[in-house]
């Protein structure tokens, strides 16, 4: 394989990451427009997500084993094709956390009440902005990928933690406590989320052109 063509193959599966990475981005929106309305519909439509997400990983994963069988990449070579293969993990990760809410958000045998729905879809949004800010990283190639990420990550958190505890208080309610534990489960999925999303934009760093550990 000739080293233009090597490089055309690095190429082809960095824009495979970025295309991965905003499947997973439409699965985490339909998993907060049903925690928003959970007869919003949305399960059908996550789980043909979910499903592309996991043909995308194997599809990235053969192709970087490919990669590093046909030729011994350079070093810039091996810290895009090692952050790849770390970034499509988290990033199928990101997609089953995102699927679960939805499946959480849909068997809801109650409506929880519409102010801490809000406030869920709330963070969720701005989950999302985050591994938006992510998966952009690695479309422009920059050293200082998503400078954003790691503030916010701080304040997300907190509010997460201040919901979760909000929603334990309200467990002891009669026949309520079902639907504040899966409200629980989606607080924490989200912050599970966040964390993967920082691991995306770190990578990305770390393969960029001209970094070097």
């Amino acid at each position: 394989m000739t080293r233009t063509h090597y490089v055309e193959e690095l190429e082809s599966v960095r824009q495979n990451l970025i295309q991965m990475g905003e499947t997973t981005i439409s699965l985490l929106g339909e998993a907060i427009a049903a925690v928003a309305d959970p007869t919003y519909g949305s399960a059908a439509r996550a789980s043909e997500l979910e499903a592309r997400t996991d043909h995308q990983h194997r599809l990235i994963h053969d192709q970087c084993l490919n990669l590093i069988t046909l030729q011994a990449p350079v070093a810039s070579d091996a810290r895009l094709v090692t952050g790849v293969l770390d970034a499509i993990v988290d990033l199928e990760l990101i997609g089953d956390y995102g699927y679960e809410i939805v499946t959480l958000s849909s068997a809801m045998k109650r409506r929880p009440p519409s102010q801490i729905c809000s406030q869920i879809s709330e963070l969720g949004a701005r989950v999302r902005s985050n591994l938006i800010a992510a998966v952009e990283s690695w479309r422009h190639e920059t050293t200082n990928p998503a400078p954003c990420i790691r503030p916010e990550e701080a304040a997300i958190r907190l509010e997460c933690s201040a919901v979760y505890d909000k929603l334990a208080q309200l467990i002891s309610g009669p026949g309520e406590g079902a639907v504040y534990v899966d409200l629980m489960l989606i607080c924490r999925h989200l912050e599970r989320i966040l964390r993967h999303a920082i691991c995306v934009a770190s990578q990305a760093a770390d393969a960029a052109p001209g970094h070097f550990a």
